[in-house]
Order: structure tokens, then C-alpha cells, then sequence
């Protein structure tokens, strides 16, 4: 009897313990708040990549997926700015990030909200890595995809069709490219009837300076274009129409005349039998050399002896540059001193009628470059006819813009950098799209 109440006794005490330890614990609020008002957060970051205003159906590109989704948006759709101020979907463009938030219950497009931490540059250059998958603008560096949104005119681009003539806005966050569209694209400049500008410059107002040379084809601005054709006492004005991705033509000789005031330039080159290249193209020195005034770039070539590459600046009528190279004897790093000695040896003296800057090479003469595809198209490097493919040439090094050229084909251009790594450079490219 004594050992049952006990028990009864233990029982009780355990279950007093129970109930105590129930009522000192903490409990879950079982409804949030009603004074404030939740909501999650976006089911997806996507870049505006199509929008099919009579279907009801637009299309993003998911930088986390590198893939593209399409959902149906409706009237309730929410559009909204970076301020949740309300837009309506007509006001939506192409390239534009949004956070997105999908209904549910039917798989439809429910709100979507220009998204806040994007990095937005407008009228901006960009230059393309395609080997190391970046693109450059305002000297940083975002990595892209195969999927990023790049467009030209509404249609789908490669990245490495923008090319320094063009502008684009640049959208990316987060050291991703979210998107580029093409707001001024590029066509091309055909010069005819120019051969008395062969060996001259080449001037591309606002954009380019360029050696003359036969058979050109430069990448231009579309829109309004003036161009302008020295050599010597020459030179020739004109402006055309240019259209994104077409061929312009202009006639150089109509507009030629006479230019005052160009310097008679004499060169004294040692060893006899040296080559010399003003501004891209051979030119005989056995005579004084009509050139106009500014800078001019130089470049000295003979088997066996260093080459010498400079730019000469013309400030006088009748100036003399002596140009001495050096005997070839080991690949060393060439560096200019006071005196005009370079460490390989050569000497470069103006007299005082002109001055000389030096500059870095612009070309790798030991190696070369090989386009292999695509068959038959004609090739240009920076406007200068190279060939037609397959086709190799001397290795020219630093940033470049190459032309692909072929009857019956959309003419296509590249923009690429060119390392000086002393090798052989193979490039091959897409197939030309037939013209419309």
C-alpha cells in the first residue's frame, strides 16, 4: 500500500512538471502581422530579348541558366520602373533588365521590375574578347555567354560583329554582360578613282586616320560620312550615305585638287637597298617625297638588319630624316634614348626641320597571319585589301578590324585584338550570309 501512493505520488510530480514547462515555452505567432504588407521576393532576373506584342508572349534570356524562357503577360501584368512607378508593356524595350515575379497558379507573367543595380552605358564603345569571353567598356571587364542578348536592328548579333565605328547601349552587373544593342551600326566605304592617293592618308572625320591603299573597303559609321584623300600636293573631299551593313561607293578624283604648302621630305637610308613605308605603303626615297604636314608613320625593312618602326612629324618645307640600321644580332627589348640610339643599335636623326617620335610596332614581320575561312571571301585588315581567303599576310598586332567580302554575300566585319606573341595567327569565320 505504501510502495502504490508512491508511485501515485511520483506520477503526479512529473505530470505538475509537464504542464509547467508547457506554459513557459515560447509559441509561434500563428498570423503575420496585419498592419504590414509581405511579399516574396522575384522568381528570376531576365534580359528582354523578344516580344511578340500580337501574342501576348515575351522572351528572356536567364543569365543563371545562359538559356532563353518565354511567358505569356496579360493585361494584369504589372510593369514597373526601377521606382515602382507603373509603365505600361508598349514601353518596354529590348536588352532591358527586370526582376520577374510568375503567377503561380498559371504559369503567366505576374510583375516584372526594371531591376535597380544595373550598370547602364549608353552611346558607348565596347571592345570584345571572344578568346577570353569579356567584353571591355569604360576599361572593365564583364564576362559573357553564348545566350547574352547582343542585337543590331532588332536581329540577333555575335558579340564580335561590333566594331570600333559602332555605338552601343551597355547593359551588366555583377561582372556579367546582361545585354548589348547597337544604337549607331556601321556600313562601308568603297573609294573609286583614287589611284593618284595610293601611298597617302586616308582621314575618316571624327574616327580614323588611314594609310591609302588599292582596292580599300573601311568600316564607317552609318549615317552622314565625310572622308578625306591626301598625298602630297593632293587631296580630295567627300561625304555619302552610309547604310548599316551596306556598301557605299564615292568617287575621290571628281573633288581633287592641288594642296598649298606640303614639304618636299628627303630621306637618307642606310644600308642602300632598304625599303621604306610611309604610312602603310612602299615608296621610292631616291627623290625628295611631297608629304603634308603632321605626323606620318615610318617604317625602315631589310633582311639581315633590325627593322625600324616610328612616326615622323613634317613642320617644315624641305626637311631630311637619316635613318641607320642596325646589323640584326639578337632579339632585345629596342628603347630610345636621349640621343636618338636605340638598343638594337639603329639611329634615327631629323635635322631641324622635322622631328621624329618613336612608337611600338605595328607589325610582327617574322610571323603571319592565315585567314582559312570562309573560302573565296576577300579579306581586309583595317580597310586594307589583304587577299582572298585562304590568304596569309604579315602579322600586324594591337587591336584590328577585320572585313569579309564576297559577290552575292552580306559583307560581315570582325573586331578583334591581335597578340604580339610571336606565333602564327589561324583565323576562320561563319560562312556569309547570302544578300537579301
Amino acid at each position: 500500500m505504501k510502495k502504490t501512493a508512491s508511485i501515485f505520488i511520483l506520477f503526479l510530480l512529473c505530470a505538475l512538471f509537464l504542464v509547467a514547462c508547457g506554459k513557459n515555452k515560447n509559441s509561434a505567432t500563428a498570423e503575420p502581422n496585419s498592419d504590414v504588407s509581405y511579399e516574396n521576393g522575384s522568381d528570376l532576373t531576365g534580359v528582354v530579348k523578344d516580344i511578340d506584342r500580337a501574342g501576348g508572349l515575351i522572351s528572356f534570356y536567364n543569365p543563371v541558366i545562359d538559356g532563353e524562357e518565354t511567358f505569356i503577360y496579360t493585361g494584369a501584368t504589372s510593369v514597373q520602373t526601377k521606382n515602382g512607378s507603373e509603365m505600361s508593356m508598349d514601353e518596354v524595350e529590348l536588352g532591358e533588365v527586370y526582376d520577374i515575379v510568375i503567377d503561380k497558379s498559371g504559369g503567366k507573367l505576374a510583375k516584372m521590375t526594371m531591376k535597380k543595380d544595373v550598370i547602364e552605358e549608353t552611346d558607348a564603345r565596347i571592345f570584345p574578347d571572344s578568346d577570353r569571353q569579356i567584353i571591355t567598356v569604360e576599361g572593365v571587364n564583364y564576362a559573357y555567354s553564348e545566350g547574352v542578348v547582343a542585337l543590331s536592328g532588332g536581329q540577333p548579333i555575335d558579340p564580335m560583329e561590333i566594331t570600333s565605328a559602332d555605338r552601343v547601349t551597355f547593359r551588366g552587373g555583377n561582372g556579367k554582360v546582361y545585354s548589348v544593342i547597337v544604337t549607331r551600326g556601321h556600313g562601308y566605304l568603297e573609294p573609286e578613282d583614287y589611284a593618284d592617293f595610293v601611298g597617302g592618308t586616308l582621314m575618316i572625320e571624327g574616327e580614323s586616320i588611314l594609310p591609302v591603299t588599292e582596292g580599300m573597303l573601311v568600316v564607317v559609321p552609318e549615317g552622314r560620312t565625310k572622308i578625306k584623300m591626301r598625298n602630297g600636293d593632293l587631296e580630295s573631299e567627300g561625304e555619302t550615305d552610309v547604310s548599316r551593313n551596306m556598301v557605299a561607293k564615292l568617287n575621290m578624283k571628281q573633288s581633287m585638287s592641288q594642296v598649298p604648302d606640303t614639304a618636299r621630305v628627303t630621306f637618307h637610308i642606310h644600308p642602300d637597298g632598304a625599303e621604306l613605308y610611309i604610312n602603310g605603303s612602299m615608296v621610292s626615297y631616291s627623290e625628295p617625297i611631297p608629304m603634308y604636314y603632321g605626323l606620318h608613320s615610318v617604317r625602315v625593312v631589310l633582311e639581315g638588319y633590325n627593322t625600324y618602326q616610328g612616326t615622323i612629324r613634317i613642320k617644315d618645307p624641305e626637311p631630311t630624316f637619316r635613318i641607320d640600321l642596325a646589323e640584326e644580332v639578337a632579339a632585345v627589348e629596342e628603347k630610345e634614348d636621349e640621343t636618338g640610339q636605340t638598343s638594337d643599335g639603329s639611329t634615327v636623326e631629323p635635322d631641324d626641320s622635322g622631328s621624329l617620335d618613336p612608337s611600338n610596332a605595328d607589325y610582327d614581320v617574322d610571323h603571319s597571319i592565315t585567314v582559312s575561312a570562309p573560302n573565296g571571301a576577300s579579306i581586309y585588315i583595317n580597310g586594307t585589301y589583304k587577299g582572298v581567303a585562304p590568304c596569309s599576310f604579315t602579322k600586324c598586332i594591337g587591336q584590328i578590324t577585320i572585313t569579309l567580302q564576297k559577290e552575292g554575300c552580306q559583307t560581315k566585319s570582325y573586331s578583334m585584338e591581335i597578340l604580339d606573341d610571336s606565333q602564327d595567327t589561324t583565323l576562320s569565320f561563319p560562312e556569309l550570309a547570302a544578300s537579301e
